[in-house]
């Protein structure tokens, strides 16, 4: 039987993001773990309005808050390929043409391995990615996506190895 994890939660307000980019650069030196980075959101606001109708039976709708997930490469695989950046968002596909019409570019290096409406947006970071431009990006791109007031605060969830 597997044990549960051990998390470590930083409550942040970007643009200090150090402690949250010292953290991702512990979890790639060793190749485990993952972080889950939530927006501060207004609570009145985070729970999506109910369907009616025949809608309402078949819907899947998602909640209206973003959450981006940072696992690094495998400690053997850390010289050969960048991290792993998923963001789960409401705004269904093409996520990347909004988040470039925003102002958030995929930057140098980047690879987008998915753009889903449903599984979200998938992208593997280069190796060389600074933690800080990982973290950046991520609070960038959730910020973009997310379709509730947001608090401006940020909530990391590290997940140890």
């Amino acid at each position: 039987m597997r044990s549960r994890r051990q998390t470590q939660i930083i409550e942040f307000t970007p643009p200090a993001i150090e402690r949250v980019s010292d953290a991702l650069a512990r979890l790639r030196a060793v190749g485990d773990g993952w972080i889950n980075l939530l927006p501060g959101v207004d609570q009145d606001t985070a729970e999506p309005e109910p369907q009616a109708g025949l809608f309402a039976f078949f819907g899947n709708r998602a909640a209206p808050v973003t959450m981006a997930t940072v696992i690094p490469a495998k400690k053997d695989q850390r010289l050969l390929e960048g991290a792993s950046v998923g963001l789960m968002h409401p705004t269904g596909g093409k996520a990347i043409a909004r988040l470039a019409e925003a102002g958030v570019t995929t930057p140098d290096g980047w690879v987008v391995r998915q753009d889903h409406v449903r599984r979200g947006l998938v992208l593997r970071t280069s190796v060389d990615a600074p933690e800080s431009e990982i973290v950046t990006w991520c609070v960038r791109a959730g910020t973009a996506l997310c379709r509730v007031d947001m608090t401006g605060e940020w909530q990391a969830v590290i997940y140890l190895p």
